[in-house]
């Protein structure tokens, strides 16, 4: 079996980095955890149908984010969609609930909290939703 494919796609090369080896670490040989350089690149990957899981930062401005997004749900709707930001806010939060995002966490965010959230969403099972307030799972 090939490995799965998460993609990430955060306008800051350095949290990319970062979250592209942790969860690579974490996850082992059977994935393989790539970063896009922007929303179009990260399209480009998930148009293929190659990607399991899209982890997407919105970045302080969120248009070329929040367009892709759109994309994914209009293209590839069953390819999960797991917003890691480190711009949190409640606006954020209610903008990318109504475009479909199921799963949502704050930065910075430890791997250990991480990891589930990731593994339940490649799994497309619905988390608990007993996550403190700036970690979410829309219903």
């Amino acid at each position: 079996m090939p490995p799965r494919q998460i993609q990430i796609c955060d306008d800051d090369p350095a949290a990319a980095l970062i979250t592209q080896r942790g969860l690579q670490t974490l996850l082992g040989e059977n994935y393989t955890v790539t970063v896009a350089s922007s929303p179009n690149a990260a399209w480009l990957a998930c148009a293929h149908g190659d990607v399991d899981l899209l982890i997407v930062d919105p970045g302080a401005g969120s248009g070329s984010a929040s367009a892709l997004v759109r994309a994914m749900h209009a293209f590839r709707p069953t390819t999960p969609i797991l917003v890691l930001t480190a711009y949190d806010t409640p606006g954020l939060r209610a903008k990318m609930r109504d475009l479909g995002v199921s799963y949502y966490a704050a930065k910075p965010i430890d791997f250990k909290e991480l990891l589930p959230i990731v593994t339940a969403a490649l799994q497309t099972v619905p988390m608990p939703s007993a996550f403190p307030s700036r970690m979410s799972v829309y219903h």
